[in-house]
């Protein structure tokens, strides 16, 4: 029950700084593009993506330190955990200086190549000041995110990132309107990216008493790293490519917006629904190592339905109302055109196949099966390479990338679903095709009924109303879907909320 509580808690403060976070950038990109135009918010959208690029120093320490302390922490092993988080410390020292000469070198060649109208120095001093809070948190703050997370409190860092960042972006959208410069955009953010890792430090030290970073490090229980490594390569160039292709070819920042303005919608919807994937995935990672594999099935069946009705319900609702809000929040932006709904169709299409394997994915790595988690990335890896690459030379541009984004999507979660419902669990697969198609083509009738009576939207309220009515209704359906189709499984996953509610009035 302690461990449903946490994962429940994790997931809402997840979900609640994914929605706030979300909303005030949204926001404050409608600011960029008043006051500074499309080509500002493409640089600055494009040095938001290519930080991503410096987590393949990460080399996957972050998972496998997590694996590693799941034992020691259900054992109350603190000599074991000291160790363990003292060697992750070392290590990450070294990544954070590594990282910072990496990111200086990226921040002065990407300047020098990026096609835009923009100073090359306020180009170069964008690009720094977004790579310093990565490189600090490196340095500094990692060791005391992972102790949090083995003690399945990523909901203190959600809440102290919720209030630095926020703090952040209301201060831009406030300096912007007294008319700041460029600059000084970024440079706030880097300021209180700083100040949320110095918090997250300080809660650590302040409620961890036993930690002691003075204890023998233990590199040998660190296993898999390698491995992982392969899952960061694949995420960098997965979330890099699009921007790097549309900002070194003819499209240049100004078609950076216009996938960024798209990108940051889908953005916010894949924080939502990764906050409800990713909560569960230390829980379920701690009952693998303890219970057999019919009691994690039963667990396990009953969060991939938890994660389709999620998909149905807000890509549907996303589906339906996608260009209606660009045209809406486009309105009186003239320096290029930002109604492209094949731009939409495919982030749709990739947020599915992105978010399906999700579960899979986790449990793979929870249960430290990272060799084959690594085979599966260096395929996928592969596809968006030879997708790069062909995309430059043929200078197909945007449309190019998210076709080899929706390829490697669409294969990753074949290989992770399929390996997981064949080999760890044996002969499930059928058991997941019942439990996905039907949703998935109800989904598509839904989306066009959806789509044909939604009226021209003219406004924000209107667009607000409309989209509370749809998610609404689109909540209905999937319940349906849900009690017709998966009954036992959905009335476990009821008790099981329903249990913690009625916990909490009782405490209370």
């Amino acid at each position: 029950m302690q461990r449903n509580k946490k994962s429940i808690l994790n997931a809402i403060s997840a979900v609640l700084l994914t929605v706030c976070n979300g909303l005030i950038g949204i926001i404050s990109v409608k600011f960029i593009l008043i006051f500074f135009g499309s080509d500002f918010n493409g640089l600055n959208s494009t040095a938001s993506q290519l930080v991503n690029v410096l987590m393949i120093f990460e080399g996957g320490f972050t998972i496998a330190t997590n694996v590693a302390l799941f034992k020691p922490y259900i054992q109350k092993d603190y000599n074991k955990i000291n160790s363990i988080i003292t060697a992750t410390r070392n290590t990450f020292k070294k990544i954070g200086i590594l990282s910072f000469v990496a990111g200086v070198i990226l921040s002065f060649g990407y300047s020098l190549i990026i096609n835009t109208d923009l100073n090359r120095v306020l180009v170069f001093a964008i690009f720094l000041m977004t790579i310093l809070p990565v490189c600090f948190n490196f340095y500094y703050t990692t060791k005391y995110r992972i102790l949090l997370q083995a003690e399945q409190k990523e909901y203190v860092i959600s809440l102290i990132t919720l209030v630095t960042t926020s703090c952040g972006w209301i201060i831009n959208i406030i300096a912007m309107s007294l008319g700041c410069s460029m600059w000084f955009i970024r440079f706030c953010l880097m300021i209180f990216s700083i100040i949320n890792s110095i918090a997250i430090g300080a809660y650590v030290k302040r409620h961890f008493l036993f930690l002691d970073l003075k204890a023998t490090p233990n590199y040998k229980a660190i296993q898999g790293t390698r491995d992982v490594f392969a899952q960061k390569i694949t995420s960098v160039f997965y979330s890099t490519a699009p921007i790097i292709c549309i900002t070194i070819t003819a499209g240049g920042t100004l078609l950076a917006s216009v996938y960024a303005v798209y990108n940051s919608v889908f953005v916010l919807l894949k924080g939502i629904l990764h906050a409800a994937t990713d909560a569960p995935r230390l829980g379920i990672g701690e009952l693998a190592a303890q219970e057999d594999r019919n009691r994690v099935w039963d667990v396990f069946q009953q969060y991939e339905l938890a994660i389709v009705v999620l998909l149905f319900v807000f890509l549907v609702t996303a589906s339906a109302l996608i260009m209606p809000f660009i045209k809406v929040y486009t309105a009186g932006v003239t320096d290029i055109n930002y109604e492209q709904p094949l731009i939409a169709v495919y982030l749709v299409s990739i947020c599915f196949f992105e978010l399906i394997h999700i579960p899979s994915g986790h449990l793979l790595n929870m249960t430290g099966h990272f060799k084959i988690s690594k085979y599966f990335q260096i395929i996928a890896c592969g596809i968006i390479c030879i997708g790069f690459v062909i995309t430059i030379l043929l200078k197909l541009s945007i449309y190019g990338i998210l076709s080899s984004m929706l390829i490697t999507a669409i294969s990753l979660s074949f290989m992770e679903i399929g390996y997981i419902h064949g080999k760890y669990f044996e002969k499930k697969i059928v058991s997941f095709l019942r439990l996905s198609i039907p949703y998935f083509v109800i989904a598509i009738l839904v989306i066009v009924a959806e789509i044909k009576v939604l009226p021209i939207m003219d406004g924000y309220i209107k667009l607000c109303i409309w989209g509370a009515l749809i998610f609404i209704i689109n909540c209905l359906i999937a319940g349906i879907i849900s009690f017709t189709i998966n009954y036992k499984c959905s009335l476990k996953i009821s008790q099981r909320i329903l249990g913690l509610f009625l916990s909490r009035v009782k405490k209370h």
